[in-house]
């Protein structure tokens, strides 16, 4: 896998299962623990495998979810144009109400010429408005319209009726348990700084 470097720098983003050489370094790593080496490492070498298979199951996750083609059939369904991207905005904007445009963006994840050039799509398409916060005339607030938040209600609509279907054959108590293990997971990599492996 491009970037690999060695065992230092497996992380989430970099181990690969499908990577050859991840796949053998990992197994020659794990191999050698058991050859004689302590129960620590080798709870540590089984670990290292397993995040490399979590990382290769995520690097799928990440490539459906930003898919163009499968997001514009969940948009056709809901019978909306809405672009990824646009729907990823009014979908903040419905959770957290009014926002400055900078804190729109950071929000969503987008730069500032990307955040700025859809929302002006979203005004000229009347399912935002953007107008001056009274408190500071050089801030824009961009706030969705009526029919900005039916437009992201109805796609939300398809994409978590998808979800229901996918997940119709697990059990309430497997549903549970995905969720706590995923809340948990989701709050650990916020609160995890990204650093750099090659200087460590």
């Amino acid at each position: 896998m491009a970037g690999c470097r060695g065992p230092a720098i497996y992380t989430l983003l970099t181990m690969s299962s499908s990577c050859r050489y991840c796949r053998v370094h990992a197994g020659l790593h794990y191999r050698r623990v058991r050859a004689g080496q302590t129960g620590a490492n080798v709870a540590s070498a089984r670990k290292l495998t397993a995040v490399a298979a979590i990382s290769a199951t995520l690097a799928q996750i990440v490539r459906l979810s930003i898919s163009r083609s499968a997001f514009a059939g969940q948009a056709s369904a809901a019978n909306t144009e809405l672009s990824q991207p646009s729907y990823v905005l009014l979908r903040v904007l419905i959770d957290e109400g009014p926002l400055p445009l900078s804190r729109l963006a950071r929000l969503a994840h987008m730069d500032a010429g990307m955040a700025t050039r859809r929302v002006r799509a979203l005004v000229e398409a009347g399912l935002v408005t953007r107008h001056t916060d009274p408190n500071d005339g050089r801030v824009s607030v961009i706030e969705a319209t009526p029919q900005g938040r039916r437009a992201a209600g109805a796609l939300h609509e398809v994409r978590r009726d998808h979800l229901a279907r996918a997940l119709s054959g697990w059990s309430a108590a497997e549903l549970h348990e995905f969720n706590r293990l995923l809340s948990k997971f989701l709050t650990d990599i916020k609160k995890t700084p990204i650093v750099d492996t090659a200087t460590r």
